[in-house]
């Protein structure tokens, strides 16, 4: 598995917790500043992972 980078780590541990306003500062973030890269791992995240525990 590849290391992600800080935003996307950030990303990660605020959708697992379902912390919306967050997620979309973070999300900003990497829209803004990120790498191609990071918004992939961002994409898979959501794929992959519950929102919020659920």
């Amino acid at each position: 598995m590849s290391v992600q980078s800080e935003p996307v780590r950030r990303f990660a541990n605020a959708w697992k917790r379902g912390n919306d306003d967050e997620i979309n500062t973070i999300t900003a973030e990497i829209l803004n500043g990120g790498s191609d890269a990071d918004i992939v791992a961002m994409s898979r995240v959501m794929a992959n992972t519950a929102h919020g525990g659920k």
